[in-house]
């Protein structure tokens, strides 16, 4: 049988994929697609609200929040490794006035059912520091350190003798706790067992160390990958997130991925997201033990599996339109007329959906009707052959519901809610830092707008947004403390 199979891309930006079918993979029944690369989840900015935080604005990131939900646009069936699909909807904007949407979504024929994943050789980096609580051990499955020890436990689970592992930890002091060793021995998880707190957080000298393994490591396995295990929250050495970009991209320029694993509810968000927006890049945060078992069966081998590069889109909209946002289109400005897109270098196998979003103004509201937008997709496979293929989405005038709402497939309509709600929760974030009433004013008709969305929309997942973040809005209302670092959450 052929199945359709979706992807994560990375790189300076991130784009959803979709995928189809209708066969039972992995105990996963239905289409199968990604997320975007980068920061994949709202987990860090959900922990922070459940525990009375008004997160940091660079938590609310719209792409995180797509990987998170089932956003597929139907298509013809997929004849090359990876081919693009769009849908366009019209819909009012945040200020209320009529705008057209693009989703633009991609599909895999690789068969995860007789996929064989590559062999690996991983570096795990693991942060000792003090903030990462390690003294607790175990008896508390929301510290930082009782995560990191249940996803290493769980990485070492699923590695075999074609893999190799090494492990590097960092704190006031950085060690090599297990040079390269074959991905069955025992050691590897003695190892892990053995791990201990171990003062300050110089992360910088522990990636140059990793990434000085990893090197050595080039040829013995398929993929090379640094995976690191920390609550960034760097104090020593480098500090700022321009810093740690330039290292993993020297990293990428060698050919070394990494996967950055956020943990806890003291993460160092900014940081974060700066390392995970290059080549071979993601990242992922978890705010307990307790989910590791289900992260790792939606994730794993997907996370860690690149399966083609240098893939570039380019949006073109027709006269008479112009860009106002592009959610994982580094280059878009507003006003252009051509989009030039999107360069990713790494694109990666996934089990979960996800969406890359343009919102587009007619220069007058007559000349929405007959709206289009061509896109062109060129990448290279694994076998270093290029791919190229082009389509176009467009509108054509179809009778705007009381919403003022039309939209060819109902993933569309999800993904400008979700959008629209995290631009304004992002927005508002940025606002409570020095204005209190600002963010109120900002996030409350916001808040409205996507509870009509939702109703509208009727899908369980939206529901659950629509009753979840309000409280957010009720924080503000309360004066809560922002959530940025440890000192923040202890009330300091």
């Amino acid at each position: 049988m052929n199945r359709l199979f979706g992807f994560i891309m990375t790189a300076a930006s991130s784009i959803a994929v979709v995928g189809c079918g209708n066969d039972m993979v992995s105990g996963y029944a239905g289409d199968f697609g990604a997320t975007p690369g980068g920061v994949k989840d709202m987990g860090f900015a959900r922990g922070l609200v459940e525990n009375g935080r008004v997160p940091p604005p660079e938590a609310f990131v719209v792409e995180a929040m797509f990987s998170e939900h089932d956003l597929p646009l139907e298509g013809a069936p997929c004849a090359t490794l990876l081919c693009v699909r769009a849908a366009m909807g019209i819909a009012p904007d945040a200020q209320g006035e009529s705008a057209a949407w693009v989703q633009v979504g991609m599909s895999s024929t690789i068969d995860p059912e007789t996929f064989k994943r590559p062999s690996m050789a991983i570096v795990a980096t693991v942060d000792v520091s003090g903030s990462m609580s390690w003294s607790y051990g175990d008896g508390d499955g929301g510290m930082p350190a009782a995560i990191a020890h249940s996803l290493l436990w769980n990485v070492a689970s699923h590695l075999d003798a074609d893999d190799r592992f090494a492990l590097v930890t960092y704190g006031s002091l950085v060690a090599t706790r297990l040079d390269w060793t074959r991905g069955n021995d025992p050691e590897i998880k003695e190892a892990i067992g053995e791990l201990s707190e171990g003062g300050s957080t110089n992360m910088e000298a522990g990636l140059l160390q990793a990434y000085e393994l990893a090197r050595e490591a080039k040829g013995t396995a398929d993929e090379v990958r640094v995976m690191l295990f920390t609550d960034v929250q760097p104090n020593v050495g480098a500090t700022g997130g321009s810093e740690f970009e330039r290292l993993v991209a020297k990293g990428a320029d060698d050919g070394i991925g990494i996967s950055v694993f956020g943990l806890g509810l003291g993460l160092g968000a900014e940081v974060m997201n700066r390392m995970s927006h290059l080549r071979g890049a993601n990242a992922f945060s978890l705010m307990n033990a307790d989910d590791v078992g289900l992260f790792m069966q939606d994730n794993w081998p997907w996370m860690a599996t690149p399966i083609a590069h240098d893939l570039s889109l380019v949006a073109t909209p027709s006269p008479g339109l112009s860009l106002t946002h592009a959610y994982g289109f580094p280059t878009g400005e507003a006003g252009a007329t051509s989009i030039a897109s999107l360069d990713v270098a790494s694109v990666f196998l996934s089990k979960r959906k996800g969406a890359l979003l343009l919102s587009l103004t007619p220069a007058s509201p007559e000349e929405i009707a007959g709206s289009e937008v061509e896109i062109a997709l060129n990448y290279v496979d694994r076998s270093g052959e290029p791919v190229t293929s082009s389509l176009s989405a467009r509108y054509d005038g179809e009778a705007l519901d009381e919403r003022g709402v039309v939209m060819p497939q109902a993933s569309v309509d999800k993904t400008v809610a979700l959008a629209l709600l995290v631009q304004a929760m992002h927005d508002a974030a940025q606002e409570y830092g020095s204005d209190h009433a600002a963010a109120i004013a900002t996030l409350e008709p916001a808040l409205a707008r996507f509870a009509a969305d939702a109703a509208a929309i009727g899908d369980v997942g939206i529901d659950e947004e629509a009753a979840f973040w309000p409280a957010l809005l009720d924080l503000m209302k309360a004066d809560a403390p922002r959530g940025d670092f440890y000192g923040d959450l202890s009330g300091n």
